[in-house]
């Protein structure tokens, strides 16, 4: 028993080691068959694919739809996979729509031992991407993807971009990072993939083909890709574009260097959500639009299946934006777009290095826009405007600062400049070389005006508001200003026709308040028309003052049109109007049209009226002013030749009224100026105590003037009336008149009435020839001492007069009396003879009739006894009037012989018909 456990325990312990030696031996040869196949892989480094691998792709390749070709495959070991020569082709095509020259496959070998086909990393190598004939526009294959590189790993989750390199329609495109896939989805299969090409590739590919166009506007483009996984496990691609120019076709034509666009985009939705930064260093926006290094980011959504993004807004800023002329800096906008093409955007800038801010509602499709505006506007602006509209407006209004409350800005299609209205501030500013300060208006600009309808200024003192417009092709204009202005602080808006008239007016205190009207055109003053109103308190006019001045003025060059002239000084007033015109080229004056109502002193009058007012009004003194009604006409230095001055005085006065000299008192008259000529009609006037009438004339030049008077005076003194004519020729003659004679006094009671009309020499009242009467009344007419001595013992044979009547000539020197008729009561004389006025000699014959006109018994008897002798008296008067001298014409030796001749019915009436006193008839007729 025991020998055969022995034999089974060295029988099993044989059969042990045996089978332990074989698998020793067999692990060693395996050891060494490896070795060998090890060696040969390494010294092969390639192998056919194994058919269930081949098998294996193209299964999940049918899967999606895909058929794949290769011309040759090779693999190692280590799960290598290298395919030569890819094509893939879609059902229904039969182009390759992806080619590739080699594709790269890393393999799990463990998974592939047990059959499962588990890429590690895929690389592709200049592949193609090409769009198939049919879904071309050309009708032939087009290819989209060229030189395609790219590496990428599978991993759990997501997918690895390693590298990726390729040429997309002319786009230089790289990209690398991880493409997550959807959380809770597992990686995509073959029948997404196939669902992909069935229902969207050919979306894609004409998407892409139109991409195409686009690309073509673009130089030298370049795309970045990186990818990434969102917070939320989406995917994440910021997308980074560049460009050396971007260039988008007309109608608006624009060109941008060196542009580059990021954004960052979130994949897996209907609509993605993008926010995009743009950036330039120059774009050019035909025609005259440009800016320098721009900035913009862009937010939106970009629509996937469409290849078209919403934008929501846009930010952007600029170093510089130079539009129609106008460049400005440091812009910085922020645009709403509300439905493509129109847009909406606020910009904060520097115009010409002054703060604005703009905000613009646009119309990209059609090139308009408005544009509301605030801030500080530099003065260099004028030079833009002065290009747009053709004219230097700098000539017409400069400023130094301006400030704008708020403006619009309206430009119509093609950007065209139509309208332009803010309100502004302007501190100091030039109008046609008037300084202006303070001022603030609202403006209104179209490439045809400028208008303000509400502005107001100061200059100095000076202060107006009110309206002006200007229309550029014809430079016409207008102002209408109100406030206080004194005329020649404007005086360089107008040529030297505006300060010669108003350099005539000086206000003391304070510029008058005045509204002004001015139009015309800026190239031509003689077009020119102004209107002004103005009213002021203390005032000089050609250096007389006055208390007010105010009027109501028309004028344009050479033409002055005073509507209303109204001059107060103390108590006295002149109210008028008058229309002085002047020659076009040297503004010396032609015409005066003057009409006037006056109670100014008439030397103010003289003064007012300038040269020829003096002269018209010299012959004039008077003591008091009077009332006083001019209308006129005077021609000037510049009149047309053959021109008089024509001018109507209808004149009240009080107290002492001279007309060259001749002295009259409460005169009132109407003198009417015709060229030389001068005439005085209605002559009232009170004159040696007596009413006087009449009217005067005076006509000729230099020594042959002539005057001519129709005068008569009515209850007179006579006393005064010889005191008064003593003066009057005395002052014509130049001389001292003499004191009053005992005439004048004695004379002081007796009544004149005188009536006369005669023509002479102006400045020779010894040329005078004309007509004339007299009548005196008065107890002290004259006395006859018939005794001699002796009568003033015998009063009653003193012959006395009470009444005087006559008709005279005035022939140069003397007076004719023809007749002359003393009658008192006792005596009567019938005289003629002559008065020398210059020598101021009496040369009378009178025959005395004593006592004819006595009443007392004694007297009556002494007359009867008397009257032969009577009858034959003849006296004979000489002397002066001061000093009368008395004697017979009659010796003894003919005192018979007239006793015998004379008869008593031959005895001259003692009362003669009284003597007629000429009638007062017009002035004589000019010779």
């Amino acid at each position: 028993m025991s020998s055969a456990l022995e034999i089974v325990r060295h029988s099993a312990r044989a059969l042990f080691g045996a089978v332990s030696s074989f698998a020793l031996w067999t692990f060693w040869l395996a050891l060494v068959g490896l070795l060998f196949v090890q060696l040969y892989i390494v010294s092969a480094s390639e192998l056919e694919i194994p058919e269930f691998i081949l098998r294996q792709a193209e299964a999940k390749l049918a899967e999606s739809g895909v058929r794949a070709t290769f011309r040759r495959t090779s693999f190692d070991p280590t799960g290598r996979v290298l395919l030569d020569d890819v094509k893939f082709l879609l059902p229904g095509f039969a182009e390759p729509v992806v080619s590739a020259r080699a594709v790269y496959v890393q393999l799990n070998p463990l998974a592939l031992i047990v059959g499962k086909f588990d890429p590690s990393e895929i690389r592709l190598m200049d592949a193609v991407a090409a769009i198939p004939a049919a879904l071309s526009k050309s009708g032939q294959p087009e290819e989209i993807i060229r030189g395609l590189d790219a590496t990428v790993e599978p991993v759990r989750g997501a997918l690895v971009v390693r590298q990726l390199s390729a040429n997309v329609a002319g786009v230089t495109v790289s990209a690398a990072g991880t493409i997550p896939f959807p959380r809770g989805q597992p990686p995509p299969q073959g029948s997404m993939l196939a669902d992909f090409l069935r229902n969207r590739f050919p979306t894609v590919c004409r998407q892409a083909s139109a991409a195409t166009g686009y690309v073509r506007q673009l130089d030298a483009p370049t795309l970045q890709l990186e990818f990434a996984p969102s917070e939320s496990g989406a995917l994440s691609v910021r997308v980074t574009a560049l460009a050396r120019a971007v260039r988008l076709p007309p109608p608006r034509p624009i060109v941008a260097q060196n542009v580059q666009a990021t954004t960052r985009l979130l994949l897996f939705g209907e609509r993605l959500p993008s926010d995009f930064e743009l950036s330039a260093d120059d774009v050019q926006v035909e025609p005259d639009v440009h800016v320098r290094r721009l900035h913009a980011r862009v937010r939106g959504q970009f629509r996937r299946e469409s290849l078209q993004f919403d934008l929501r807004d846009v930010t952007a800023t600029a170093d510089a934006v130079s539009a129609a002329g106008v460049t400005t800096s440091s812009v910085s906008a922020i645009g709403f777009p509300q439905l493509l093409p129109r847009l909406q955007a606020t910009v904060v800038t520097r115009l010409f290095d002054e703060p604005l801010a703009i905000r613009v509602d646009a119309d990209l499709g059609d090139e308009s826009a408005t544009a509301r505006f605030a801030g500080e506007i530099s003065p260099r602006v004028l030079e833009v405007i002065s290009q747009r509209v053709g004219v230097d407006v700098r000539k017409y209004y400069s400023f130094e600062a301006l400030t704008i409350d708020a403006a619009e800005a309206r430009f119509a299609p093609q950007w065209q400049f139509e309208r332009l209205t803010a309100r502004v501030r302007i501190p100091r500013m030039d109008s046609y070389g008037v300084t202006m300060e303070d001022g603030h208006a609202t403006v209104e600009l179209d490439p045809q005006r400028f208008y303000s309808p509400d502005a107001y200024a100061r200059v100095g003192a000076n202060f107006a508001r009110g309206s002006y417009e200007h229309i550029f092709r014809t430079h016409q204009y207008r102002f209408l200003l109100e406030g206080r202005l004194r005329p020649m602080e404007i005086s360089p808006w107008f040529h030297e026709w505006w300060p010669n008239f108003f350099k005539q007016l000086e206000f003391v205190d304070a510029p008058p308040a005045a509204s002004v009207e001015v139009a015309g055109f800026w190239r031509d003053s003689r077009q020119t028309t102004v209107f002004v109103f103005a009213d002021a308190a203390k005032t000089v006019v050609r250096g007389t003052p006055f208390d007010r001045v105010r009027t109501r003025l028309f004028i344009r060059p050479a033409f002055y049109d005073a509507l209303e002239v109204l001059a107060a000084r103390d108590a006295a007033t002149a109210h008028g109007r008058f229309t002085l015109t002047a020659h076009p080229a040297t503004h010396d004056w032609q015409t005066l049209e003057l009409g006037l109502e006056s109670s100014l002193d008439l030397k103010i009058a003289a003064q007012l009226m300038g040269e020829q007012g003096a002269k018209v009004l010299a012959p004039f003194k008077l003591s008091a002013p009077p009332e006083l009604q001019v209308r006129g006409h005077f021609a000037g230095p510049a009149a047309a030749q053959g021109a008089k001055d024509h001018l109507t005085i209808t004149a009240h006065t009080k107290g002492e009224f001279r007309f060259h000299d001749f002295p009259l008192h409460d005169a009132s008259f109407v003198a009417t100026l015709d060229g030389d000529d001068v005439v005085l009609d209605d002559i009232e006037a009170t004159f040696a105590g007596g009413a006087a009438t009449g009217h005067a004339r005076v006509w000729g030049r230099d020594a042959e003037r002539r005057l001519g008077f129709d005068v008569a005076l009515s209850d007179a003194t006579l006393g005064q009336v010889a005191s008064r004519l003593q003066d009057f020729f005395a002052a014509q003659k130049g001389t001292s008149a003499p004191p009053p004679g005992k005439f004048v006094q004695e004379k002081a009671n007796v009544r004149l009435d005188f009536a006369a009309s005669a023509e002479g020499r102006y400045n020779d009242p010894l040329s005078f020839r004309g007509d004339g009467s007299a009548a005196l009344r008065g107890a002290e007419i004259g006395e006859v001492p018939l005794l001699g001595t002796l009568s003033e013992l015998l009063k009653f044979t003193a012959l006395r007069f009470t009444e005087a009547r006559t008709n005279f000539k005035i022939e140069s020197s003397k007076l004719v009396f023809k007749q002359f008729e003393l009658r008192g009561a006792n005596s009567a004389i019938d005289a003629h003879g002559e008065y020398a006025l210059d020598k101021r000699t009496l040369d009378f014959n009178a025959k005395i009739y004593p006592f004819h006109e006595s009443e007392s018994l004694i007297k009556s008897v002494v007359g009867a006894v008397l009257t032969p002798l009577s009858n034959a008296f003849e006296v004979k008067l000489t002397g002066s009037l001061e000093k009368p001298q008395w004697a017979f014409a009659k010796g003894p030796t003919n005192l018979l012989r007239t006793l015998e001749n004379e008869h008593p019915d031959k005895h001259p009436a003692p009362h003669a018909a009284p003597v007629t006193a000429p009638t007062v008839t017009s002035a004589p007729e000019k010779p």
